[in-house]
């Protein structure tokens, strides 16, 4: 790694709170943390995802800032529904895959990132209400319906 960064704190803070401020610096300019034993290594965030991160199922703590592996078992879609449309929710770091078998979505990006895209899913995965969906179902026909009508006219 080359480069410097500066860091300005108006007060003393803990070894902890220094580290977080430093991880989210390190991100800040595309570089992540991985702990690797009982080392810390510093690598530019495309090649540390793809090392010894963090997996689980359960969302990981904001800070530090870090690259993690989150797996999410989607409850109420298919898996690959949802990774059609909102696969832009990583960050320029991240990535996103479907494990069609499961039905679950794998992020891997920043901690700040996941905790976001945990608090969308919340909303996002939810069961739709019979009648909703057929709502849903009805007017999807219909706009097919019209624009299938204003095509013809377009040649």
């Amino acid at each position: 790694m080359r480069g410097k960064i500066s860091i300005y704190l108006p007060e003393a803070v803990s070894m902890e709170e220094a580290f977080n401020q430093l991880s989210t610096a390190l991100a800040l300019n595309g570089y992540g943390i991985s702990k690797q034993g009982d080392t810390m290594v510093v690598r530019s965030a495309r090649n540390i995802q793809r090392d010894l991160i963090e997996v689980s199922t359960d969302r990981p703590a904001i800070k530090p800032e870090r690259m993690y592996t989150w797996i999410y078992s989607v409850k109420n879609f298919a898996a690959e529904n949802v990774f059609r449309d909102l696969r832009i929710l990583t960050s320029k770091d991240g990535e996103m895959s479907v494990n069609s078998s499961t039905n679950q979505l794998i992020f891997t990006d920043w901690a700040s990132n996941l905790n976001r895209i945990a608090e969308l899913m919340k909303v996002v995965d939810i069961k739709v209400d019979p009648a909703t969906a057929k709502l849903v179902e009805a007017s999807k026909k219909e706009f097919e319906a019209r624009r299938k009508q204003h095509s013809c006219w377009i040649k």
